[in-house]
C-alpha cells in the first residue's frame, strides 16, 4: 500500500509556513496511515470499496456482491438439450458516508522548545483516535438491525434479548457461532473464521484447555493484527472497543453494559472504504501556523484530520454474534 499516496497534507499560508509543509509533508503523510492502519481491528477483514472521485455531491457508496448459490441451480441433462441458462447476478448494497474529524492545538510556547515533536506526537495521537473512531463505526453497524445473522448466541440459560440469564462466555459458545456460519456456506478466511472480542472475554477463553495461544503458533509470523489465539477454527482478535450493552437493549452501545456482544464471521461480512483511495475524501492532514484575525499574536499551531468513513454489513448470514458476560473483575 503506497502509503504517501493516500493521506494528503497541506499547510496554510503565514511566517515558516512553506518550510513546515515542504519538510514535513512527506513524512507526516506516511505516519498518520501507518498509525490508523496499525490500530485498526476490525477494518482488516473488510472488503474495500474505493472513495468515491467525482461523486456530483451523492456521498454514497456502493458495495457489490453476487448473489447466493445453490444445488437448485445445478439441473439433470437431457441428451442433445441444452439446459436452461441460469443469470449471474450481480447485486449492490449501498452506505451513506459521513465526514470525521479532530484539531489538536499546540501552544507557542511547546512549539518554540520542539516544534517537529510536537506535531509528530499530535499526528499520532490523531491517528490513534481515527482509528477508534473507525473501528468502532464498524463495530456499530455489525451490531445494528441487520437483518438475519447466521444466528444470535447467548451464554448460559439465556434464549432472548432481555439477557436475564446470561453468564459468561465459554467455548461451546463460539463454536455454536463457528457452527451457524458453515450452515450457511461463510466462506471462511485462509482456512478459518474470525472472532473479534474484547480482552474481559479473551481472558474467559484463555482458560479453555482447548485454546491455543497465538505465541505458540509454529509460524507466529503469520499472526493477524490483534490476534490473540484460536479455538474450534475461529481465530481470535483483541479489540479495546468491544460491543457492551445493558439488559434489553442489544443493538445500543453502552460503555457502562455490563454485558459484552462478540463477532463470529466469514470472509465478505462486510464493507469499508479503502483507505488508500486516490479520492480528494481520503482522509487528509492539514497543519496551521502563522498569525491571522483568529490567532493574532501566533499562539497556535493547529494540526487536524479529516475523513469520509463509513460501513455496511455485507452478508448478514455470514456472521454470528455471542452475547455473553464475563467472569473478570477489575
Amino acid at each position: 500500500m503506497a502509503a504517501d499516496s493516500s493521506v494528503n497534507m497541506t499547510t496554510a499560508t503565514g511566517d515558516g509556513a512553506g518550510d513546515v509543509k515542504n519538510s514535513l509533508q512527506d513524512y507526516f503523510s506516511r505516519e498518520l496511515l501507518r498509525t490508523i492502519e496499525d490500530n485498526l481491528v476490525l477494518s482488516q477483514f473488510a472488503s474495500k470499496q474505493a472513495l468515491p472521485e467525482k461523486s456530483g455531491g451523492d456521498l454514497t457508496m456502493k458495495f457489490f456482491r453476487y448473489a447466493k448459490g445453490a444445488a437448485s441451480n445445478v439441473s439433470s441433462l437431457t441428451e442433445g438439450t441444452t439446459p436452461t441458462a441460469n443469470v449471474l447476478q450481480l447485486e449492490s448494497v449501498s452506505a451513506d458516508l459521513a465526514q470525521y474529524g479532530q484539531v489538536i492545538d499546540i501552544t507557542d510556547l511547546l512549539t518554540a522548545l520542539e516544534l517537529f515533536n510536537n506535531v509528530e506526537q499530535a499526528t499520532l495521537r490523531i491517528g490513534r483516535d481515527a482509528a477508534l473512531k473507525l473501528d468502532e463505526i464498524i463495530r456499530n453497524e455489525v451490531f445494528s438491525n441487520v437483518g438475519t445473522t447466521a444466528g444470535d448466541v447467548f451464554s448460559g440459560t439465556a434464549t432472548d434479548y432481555t439477557f436475564a440469564d446470561i453468564t459468561a462466555a465459554d467455548a461451546l459458545d463460539f463454536l455454536d457461532a463457528a457452527t451457524g456460519l458453515k450452515i450457511n456456506n461463510a466462506s471462511q478466511i485462509d482456512g478459518y473464521y474470525v472472532g473479534v472480542i474484547g480482552p474481559q472475554i479473551s481472558r474467559d477463553l484463555m482458560n479453555d484447555a482447548q485454546w491455543i495461544n497465538a505465541h505458540h503458533y509454529a509460524e507466529p509470523e503469520a499472526r493477524l493484527r490483534g490476534e490473540v489465539g484460536r479455538l474450534h477454527g475461529i481465530r481470535f482478535v483483541e479489540t479495546s472497543v468491544p460491543h457492551r450493552l445493558v439488559t434489553g437493549s442489544q443493538y445500543t452501545y453502552n460503555a457502562a453494559g455490563t454485558a459484552y456482544g462478540s463477532i463470529v464471521f466469514g470472509d465478505q461480512a462486510y464493507g469499508v472504504p479503502s483507505l488508500s483511495s486516490q479520492s480528494p475524501f481520503a482522509p487528509s492532514v492539514t497543519i496551521t501556523s502563522g498569525a491571522d484575525k483568529s490567532d493574532p499574536l501566533n499562539q497556535k499551531t493547529r494540526v487536524g484530520f479529516k475523513a469520509l468513513y463509513a460501513a455496511k454489513t455485507l452478508q448478514p448470514l455470514h456472521v454470528a454474534r455471542v452475547y455473553s458476560k464475563t467472569d473478570y473483575s477489575a
